[in-house]
C-alpha cells in the first residue's frame, strides 16, 4: 500500500479534501495520514466509508499544536501546521512516504513514483522552478527510516528555532544541503510564479514548464491559488473540477475531468483593460448569460472589476501573462473595446490580424482606427451592442492570430549555409541594436545618435554582396521557442518596436537568422543545436582566425569551440561601450586582419565594424553570445546559468567574474583597447 501524509488544521480542510479527491480519483491501494490538531474525526469516517471500495482509507493523526510554541511565526497565511511534516517520523512507521502541501492536487497514479528506491537518500523532491539552486518542500518522498533512526523532524525543528527560521523549505535546504535525491519535475509542477518569473528575469521557472507536458502533480505555490476570488493562476479549473467531484463518482469510477468550461456558451467575448471602469460592462454581461465574458490586465483588478466574477459567465484574468493573452484573442469571437483609459495597441492589432469584430460605445471608443469591423455604438445603445454580440457569437473562429508582421527571416540551416558556402559577412540584430535604434541605451552600451543612426541604415539596407543582414526569426510563429521566449517577444520586443517593424516590413527585404549565435537555450526542441555548432564549426576550421571581443567575453576559453582552428588571435576592447573607441578598434583589425577570418562578439559595434571593414578581402561573421550558447549546450543547461570565468549573455553587469590564468589565451592576444 502506499502511504502519503498532510499536515493541515481545519481552516484547510476544503483544501485538504480536494487533494483527498485528486490522490484517490487517479489511485486505489492508498494510506493517507493527516496530521491535523482539530478537523472532527467525524469528516474522517465519513471519507472512509467511500475508500473503502478502493482498499484505501484516511488516518486522523491528531497532535497538540503546542508543540510548535517555541517554532517561529510563519508567514500570515500558514498556520504553524506547515512544521507538522517534521514529526512524520515519530507518528508514521513506513519506509517510504510521499508528504504533499494541500495546495496540491495529483493528476495521475503515482505507482511509478512509489517505485523510486529511496535507500541511497534521505530525501526525494523537486528543485524549486523560481530558485533552482533550492529544492522545493511542498512534495516530499522521505526515507522514512532513515528519518526516523537519525532524529531528522527533530533536528530540523531545532535548526528553525536556533536560527529564527519561518519557512520550511529554507530550513530543509539548510539541513540537508545537497544530501537529496532529484525526482522527475513532473512529481512537483508548479505554478502561480509565472508573473514574477517573467518580470524576475527567472527564465529557470519557464524551463520546467517548457519540458513538462503531462504533469503528475500540480502544485500552486505562491499566494497565487486557485480558489482565490479571481482567476489569476493556470489550471485553476483543474482545481475545481477536482474540488466538485463526488465522493461516490471517484470510487464508481464515473467522472471525466477536463478544462472546459462545464457551461457550453453561445460565444466568447474579451475585454483587456489597464483601469477598472469599463463601459456598461456589467449590465451586457447581465443581459446575455449565454456569451462568456473574459476580462484580462497586466496588474491586479480593484472590486470594480473583480465583483463581476459572481457572475457564471464572467473570468477575470488579473496580472494575465502574455500566453494567456494569446489565448484569450484566439478564443475569442468579439472583442469589446469598452475600458476607459489608455489602449492597448498590441492588443487591438492582433484582434484586427484577426479579423475579430470590435465593438465599442462612443465614449469609450479608440481613437482614429482603422477597421471595417470597427462598430461603435452610443453609449445608451446598451440592447442594440447585446444583440449584435448575440449573433457574433455563433460567428466561425477557426484560424488563430496570425503574424503580426510580415518580415521574411530565413531559417537557421540556409542562414549558415550562406556563411559556409558563399562566405557571406553577417550583421545580426536583436532587441539591443532595436533599443539603440528608438533613441534608448542598452546596459552596455549608451545612447549614441551616430550608432544609432548607422545601425538604421544598415537595418534598412539589408543585405548585399559582402554580408548577410538578420533578424530573430520570431515573425512567422514562435513555437520553436519556449515559453519566456515567447512572452519576451510578445510583450516586449513587438510591443516596443511596432512602429520600427512596420517600417522594417515595407523593405520587403529578406534577413538571415539572428539565432545562429543563439543556436540552443531558448529552443524547446534541442535536437537540432548540435547540428548547428557542427556547422557553426565549419566556418573556422583548419582556418586562422582573429577575434573581436570584450576584455570579459573570453571565448572559447575553457571549452572547445575553437579547437579546430588553425591559429587563434585576439583583439580586446571595451566590455561596455565600445563604439566609443570603434575608430580604434577598427584600426587595429585593419593592421591584423591578414587572411584571418575575423570573429566578432562585441554588441551593436560589432555591426558597425562588418558594415565599415566592407573593403576588406576578409570574412567578418558578428557572433554576439556564441561562448555562453556553446557552454550552456556543453553543460545541458536547461536555463541561463552564469558562467564563472566569463562574460554570461543575459547577466550583462559582469560582476563577480573570477581571474583566469591560463597561458594559451593570454598569448593569442595581440592587442587591447581600454
Amino acid at each position: 500500500m502506499k502511504t502519503i501524509a498532510l499536515s493541515v488544521d481545519y481552516s484547510w480542510i476544503d483544501q485538504a479534501e480536494t487533494t483527498l479527491k485528486s490522490i484517490y480519483a487517479n489511485n486505489q491501494d492508498v494510506k493517507t495520514y493527516i496530521i491535523n490538531p482539530d478537523i472532527p474525526h467525524e469528516w474522517f469516517m465519513n471519507i472512509n466509508g467511500y475508500l473503502k471500495e478502493l482498499s484505501s482509507e484516511v488516518i486522523d493523526l491528531k497532535i497538540d499544536l503546542s508543540r510548535f510554541k517555541d517554532m517561529p511565526n510563519p508567514e500570515d497565511r500558514i498556520s504553524k501546521m506547515v512544521y507538522g511534516k517534521f514529526l512524520i517520523p515519530e507518528l508514521i512507521k513506513e519506509d517510504k512516504v510521499l508528504y504533499l502541501d494541500s495546495d496540491v492536487i495529483v493528476d495521475q497514479n503515482l505507482d511509478q513514483l512509489f517505485e523510486t528506491n529511496i535507500e541511497a537518500r534521505p530525501l526525494y523532491t523537486i528543485v524549486d522552478y523560481f530558485n533552482p539552486d533550492y529544492f522545493n518542500s511542498g512534495v516530499l518522498l522521505i526515507n522514512n527510516r532513515f528519518w526516523h533512526n537519525n532524529n531528522i523532524g527533530n533536528q530540523l525543528l531545532d535548526l528553525g528555532r536556533k536560527y529564527n527560521l519561518n519557512n520550511t523549505q529554507v530550513m530543509m535546504n539548510e539541513g540537508f544541503a545537497q544530501n537529496y535525491g532529484k525526482l522527475d519535475p513532473k512529481y512537483n509542477y508548479q505554478i502561480g510564479y509565472e508573473r514574477n518569473s517573467y518580470w524576475n528575469d527567472k527564465d529557470s521557472f519557464y524551463s520546467f514548464f517548457d519540458r513538462i507536458k503531462e504533469p503528475a502533480i500540480i502544485h500552486f505555490t505562491d499566494e497565487d491559488k486557485p480558489f482565490n476570488i479571481t482567476n489569476t493562476t493556470a489550471l485553476r479549473e483543474k482545481w475545481w473540477k477536482y474540488h466538485n467531484l463526488e465522493w461516490s463518482k471517484i470510487i464508481s469510477r464515473n467522472f471525466e475531468l477536463n478544462n472546459s468550461h462545464d457551461k457550453t456558451f453561445d460565444g466568447e467575448a474579451y475585454t483587456f483593460t489597464n483601469i477598472a471602469e469599463v463601459q456598461n460592462l456589467e449590465e451586457l454581461v447581465k443581459k446575455l448569460p449565454n456569451i462568456h465574458f473574459s476580462i484580462a490586465a497586466f496588474t491586479p483588478v480593484a472590486f470594480l472589476l473583480s465583483h463581476l466574477s459572481q457572475y457564471d459567465n464572467v473570468t477575470i484574468y488579473p496580472s494575465a501573462t502574455a500566453k494567456k493573452q494569446i489565448e484569450l484573442i484566439n478564443m475569442c469571437t468579439v472583442y469589446l473595446d469598452i475600458n476607459y483609459g489608455s489602449k492597448n495597441k498590441m492588443v487591438l492589432n492582433r484582434i484586427k490580424h484577426r479579423q475579430v469584430p470590435i465593438l465599442s460605445f462612443n465614449s469609450s471608443r479608440s481613437e482614429s482606427i482603422n477597421y471595417d469591423a470597427y462598430k461603435v455604438f452610443e453609449d445608451d445603445q446598451i440592447d442594440e451592442m447585446a444583440e449584435v454580440i448575440q449573433k457574433l457569437g455563433t460567428s466561425p473562429t477557426d484560424h488563430l492570430a496570425p503574424q503580426l508582421f510580415n518580415i521574411q527571416v530565413r531559417g537557421m540551416d540556409e542562414s549558415l549555409d550562406r556563411l559556409i558556402n558563399k562566405k557571406k559577412s553577417i550583421i545580426r540584430f536583436g532587441d539591443g541594436e532595436l533599443s539603440l535604434i528608438n533613441g534608448n541605451g542598452i546596459t552596455y552600451q549608451a545612447y549614441d545618435e551616430n550608432l544609432s543612426r548607422k545601425l538604421k541604415q544598415i537595418l534598412f539596407a539589408g543585405s548585399n554582396n559582402k554580408y548577410d543582414v538578420a533578424l530573430p526569426d520570431v515573425f512567422e510563429s514562435l513555437e520553436d521557442y519556449g515559453q519566456y521566449t515567447k512572452d519576451f517577444y510578445e510583450t516586449n520586443f513587438f510591443v516596443n518596436n511596432q512602429h520600427l517593424l512596420t517600417e522594417i516590413e515595407k523593405t520587403e527585404n529578406i534577413y538571415s537568422n539572428t539565432f545562429i549565435s543563439r543556436p540552443y537555450i531558448d529552443r524547446i526542441d534541442k535536437s537540432k543545436s548540435a547540428s548547428w555548432f557542427n556547422k557553426l564549426k565549419q566556418i573556422w576550421k583548419e582556418k586562422d582566425i582573429l577575434i573581436v571581443e570584450g576584455a570579459l567575453t573570453r571565448s572559447g576559453v575553457g571549452n572547445d569551440l575553437f579547437d579546430n582552428t588553425k591559429s587563434v588571435k585576439r583583439i580586446l576592447a571595451p566590455s561596455r561601450n565600445a563604439y566609443q573607441k570603434v575608430n580604434k578598434i577598427e584600426q587595429m583589425i585593419r593592421e591584423n586582419a591578414e587572411d584571418r577570418l575575423v570573429l566578432l562578439m562585441l554588441g551593436p559595434t560589432a555591426k558597425v565594424i562588418v558594415d565599415d571593414l566592407q573593403d576588406l578581402d576578409n570574412q567578418l561573421i558578428d557572433l554576439g553570445h556564441i561562448d555562453s550558447e556553446y557552454e550552456w549546450f556543453k553543460m545541458g543547461a536547461t536555463y541561463k546559468v552564469k558562467l564563472k570565468n566569463k562574460h554570461t549573455a543575459e547577466f550583462n553587469y559582469d560582476e563577480n567574474i573570477a581571474s583566469i590564468h591560463d597561458e594559451a589565451y593570454e598569448e593569442e592576444i595581440i592587442g587591447k583597447i581600454e
